[in-house]
Formats: C-alpha cells, sequence, structure tokens
C-alpha cells in the first residue's frame, strides 16, 4: 500500500495540507469564506496533523536488536512521549477552534510548547544515557 512507506505518507500528509490552502485561498479570494475562518481551518489542520503523527509514535516498532534498554521501558517512553504529543496537539488545534482568532495563534503554540519541550528533555536524556553507557559509565 502506498502509506507503508514512511515518506510516502508524509508527502501525502504535506500533498493534502498544500490542497486545502490552496483551496481555502480560492474561496477567501471568492470572498465565500473569510480569512479568519481560513486561518482557523488552517491551524486546526496543523493540530490535527500533530495528534496523527504523535498517535504514531507508540506505534512504531523498532528492531530488539536496535534497543539500548529493555523493550518495555522503550514502549513506555514512546507511550510517554506519544500522549505529550497528543495532548499538545489537540491544545493547538482547540486554540484555533474556540479561542478569539487574535491569541488563537500565542495561544495554540503555549499549549504545544511543553509537549515538545517534554519530548525533547526524554529524547536528551535518553542520548545522554547512550553515550554515558558507551563510555563504561552506570
Amino acid at each position: 500500500m502506498i502509506l507503508d512507506h514512511p515518506i510516502r505518507r508524509s508527502l501525502l500528509i504535506a500533498a493534502v495540507y498544500l490542497l486545502a490552502a490552496v483551496t481555502l485561498d480560492a474561496l477567501r479570494q471568492r470572498h465565500v469564506v473569510s480569512a479568519e475562518t481560513v486561518e482557523r481551518l488552517m491551524g486546526m489542520l496543523m493540530g490535527t496533523v500533530a495528534i496523527v503523527c504523535a498517535n504514531a509514535i507508540p506505534k512504531r516498532l523498532v528492531p530488539l536488536a536496535r534497543l539500548r534498554c529493555a523493550p518495555a521501558r522503550e514502549q513506555r517512553l514512546r507511550r510517554f512521549c506519544g500522549w505529550a504529543m497528543v495532548l499538545g496537539g489537540l491544545g493547538y488545534t482547540l486554540a484555533f477552534a474556540l479561542a478569539p482568532i487574535e491569541i488563537a495563534a500565542t495561544l495554540a503554540i503555549c499549549l504545544l510548547a511543553p509537549a515538545v519541550a517534554v519530548v525533547g528533555g526524554v529524547m536528551l536524556r535518553c542520548a545522554w544515557m547512550r553515550g554515558r553507557a558507551r563510555r563504561g559509565g552506570a
């Protein structure tokens, strides 16, 4: 299937996003929808993409030979990161859906940024632990 390959799936998501942007811009120019509606829908679409990608994090299995720690621990970290990003993406989507448009973008970023920071922190901690294990540390 075409969506089995990650690059093809990513290109399809990008194509859908660009098609939505072009379509909504054409509708805005014809005064079918307002600029505010376009901004809200594009923000909601971006949040939905974040949710879908985050939902895939714990479902991607890594071959056991590549794991540096216990498989259960690895999966637990993937689930935690996935949930953090799903909740951040949900906050991003809801900010564009419900907040006044003047503050929607700022609020959306403020809701997604902590999730990104948490996942980044987990990744840095894992990298630090792997480097320490290679050097022979405990």
